[in-house]
């Protein structure tokens, strides 16, 4: 590292909001806490990173290739993207010549991590999942930290002195005790607040079962409803056929994103009073904020780290699961019900829930990565 220079460093990480988000939240934190740094960011260039990324001028896009285990026409297709994104990653290295990198995962990051090792360029990683994925388990041989969302005991597989439990990486905003406005959403009364998310890639299965109940819950619930790319017209085609009353109560989006300085995201968690998702990093989210969350774990998820990731707040009793199995617009419809009659239970979450991670992760990550950067090891 060249002294006379301020420190570069390339964030990489996206595809999905899940991992986007952390990015944007720490390239924000490490300006704030040196703003001399010298900052790339590094993408797939998918619509739902573009949501994070856009307004950025030092944001690059590289191929990306999902493999499968399996040949077929496009896993041919998605392996000509892993060679040319491996080949962008070492041009881009090369170019650049960051002094450090930072892996938050996503397909994007695997061609930029073996750039890395190819290069002898220090990096880390990020996980999470309370399991580690297959990709990060092998990076994390070389990395020079491994920060994880869940206790270290989840993760025998990594070098002790590696790891660091920095808890999940969120964007400003995300403080316990915000009271979000009920205005962003259209909402005129005093209702609670019902928000279903499926995360920025949306399930089409539990945005199809959550309709299906939709008119029975806007009877006492005003609904903010994230459906997400693969589920958002089946949604958009039902709310057309409510009621001009019933539209009031049932904000519908695609995404919930920064809008005119307003996170939207942050805003509808501040208000919900009970919370359904997925079991991937939405659930860090709603965790941070101590919100009464019902999980539905997808379960075709990679090494089937969403059961994982519920079992562990089931087994601190700070969420109710259904498993996907089990799903049925019935059954949805009364552990809502009797979550919002059980005041005793919705406490007994909130007090759990506020327990399992710490709610600085971003700080945590950035003084890592900055105390590493000054020591110019």
């Amino acid at each position: 590292m060249n002294n006379n220079m301020p420190p570069k460093l390339l964030l990489v990480g996206g595809g999905t909001g899940g991992h986007a988000g952390p990015i944007i939240a720490l390239y924000n934190q490490l300006i704030k806490d040196d703003s001399d740094m010298d900052i790339t960011i590094v993408g797939s260039g998918t619509p739902e990173e573009m949501y994070f990324y856009k307004d950025l001028k030092n944001y690059l896009v590289i191929k990306s290739g999902k493999l499968h285990r399996y040949l077929t026409t496009k896993n041919i297709i998605e392996l000509s993207k892993a060679i040319i994104g491996f080949a962008q990653s070492i041009s881009l290295l090369r170019k650049i010549k960051p002094d450090y990198v930072f892996s938050k995962g996503g397909h994007v990051s695997l061609p930029i991590v073996r750039a890395a090792i190819l290069l002898n360029i220090p990096y880390s990683i990020h996980e999470s999942d309370i399991s580690i994925g297959k990709t990060n388990l092998v990076f994390s041989k070389k990395a020079d930290k491994v920060f994880v969302c869940y206790p270290l005991k989840y993760f025998p597989q990594v070098k002790k002195e590696k790891l660091v439990q920095s808890g999940p990486i969120l964007r400003e905003g995300y403080e316990i005790g915000k009271t979000g406005e009920k205005k962003h959403f259209g909402f005129k009364d005093d209702k609670p607040v019902l928000l279903l998310t499926g995360g920025s890639q949306g399930s089409l299965k539990l945005s199809e079962t959550f309709i299906e109940i939709v008119p029975k819950l806007l009877k006492d619930f005003n609904i903010i409803h994230q459906a997400g790319k693969h589920s958002i017209e089946i949604s958009r085609e039902f709310k057309s056929k409510l009621t001009e009353e019933e539209k009031r109560g049932y904000y519908l989006t695609e995404m919930l994103s920064k809008i005119d300085s307003i996170d939207y995201m942050s805003e509808a968690l501040d208000l919900a009073n009970i919370v359904i998702t997925r079991a991937g990093s939405t659930i860090l989210e709603v965790a941070v904020k101590s919100k009464p969350m019902i999980i539905i774990p997808w379960k075709d998820a990679a090494q089937n780290h969403q059961d994982k990731n519920a079992e562990y707040f089931a087994t601190n009793k700070a969420a109710i699961i259904i498993k996907e199995n089990e799903l049925r617009s019935e059954t949805l419809l009364k552990t809502v019900e009797d979550l919002w009659k059980d005041e005793e239970e919705r406490e007994k979450i909130i007090t759990n829930i506020s327990k399992l991670f710490p709610n600085n992760g971003v700080k945590i990550v950035a003084r890592e990565i900055i105390e590493r950067l000054k020591a110019g090891k």
